[in-house]
């Protein structure tokens, strides 16, 4: 179970009860145990968090593929493992291949949650008290929009809504996006809302000139410290 569990991740991250419809499962101990037990070997995490419109803890717990060959592993090698075994699969480059840059999004992601120590530090938040770090995302229902953030960073008085961006050209339009998520999140009045983004690919200078980031983190640089054990990646 615990691969078709992961292979039910491999296109992004999923609550229990979204994991146990794609396989077809109950959700029930079983299966919460071969989750527990992909976490503990490092395959996937577990995101839950807090909400910020309450203060309170999140009642929806998802899943993600925590190991990037994992995902690569299953996206990319599997399906052609006898081609690759026979020395016969050939390809002039990696985009050439289907979904390659929606992986290549996912896997960015999985590098930088995986790096949190690193960003935390860049954006001032390494010695402060977080009552939260992970990523977010709310439904939408009759009482609200719904709503996805990358990572979401709360202390007990201010929430940070980190963009995470690979895109070979990245523009004016990511503010845009950002702003909308800061709207749909929702916080309480006494908490004050930060804006991050940890970007790979080509930034318009116009990004930065605009203001609307408080931090604007290059992954490159994020990435280039010593102290970040390389295999965490």
């Amino acid at each position: 179970m615990k691969r078709r569990i992961l292979e039910a991740l491999g296109d992004g991250s999923k609550s229990g009860k979204e994991i146990a419809e794609a396989l077809r499962l109950d959700n029930n101990g079983h299966l919460t145990d071969e989750l527990e037990a992909l976490e503990i070997a490092g395959f996937i995490a577990c995101d839950a968090g807090v909400n910020p419109a309450t203060g309170s803890k999140t009642r929806l717990v998802r899943y993600r593929i925590a190991d990037n060959y994992t995902r690569f592993y299953l996206k990319e090698i599997e399906p052609r493992e006898d081609l690759i075994r026979k020395g016969v699969f050939r390809f002039s480059s990696m985009e050439q291949l289907t979904g390659w840059h929606t992986m290549l999004g996912l896997q960015f992601e999985c590098l930088v949650l995986n790096n949190m120590p690193r960003l935390l530090k860049r954006l001032g938040l390494d010695g402060v008290a977080l009552v939260s770090a992970a990523p977010f995302q709310r439904k939408a229902h009759s009482r609200g929009e719904g709503c996805q953030i990358d990572l979401l960073l709360q202390t007990k008085r201010t929430v940070w809504v980190v963009e995470i961006k690979r895109k070979r050209e990245i523009g004016c339009e990511v503010i845009d996006q950002v702003e909308e998520k800061v709207r749909r999140l929702g916080v309480r009045r006494d908490v004050s809302v930060r804006t991050a983004l940890v970007y790979s690919g080509n930034l318009s200078p116009a990004v930065a000139a605009d203001g609307y980031f408080d931090a604007v983190v290059n992954a490159d640089e994020l990435m280039s410290d010593d102290r970040v054990s390389a295999d965490r990646g």
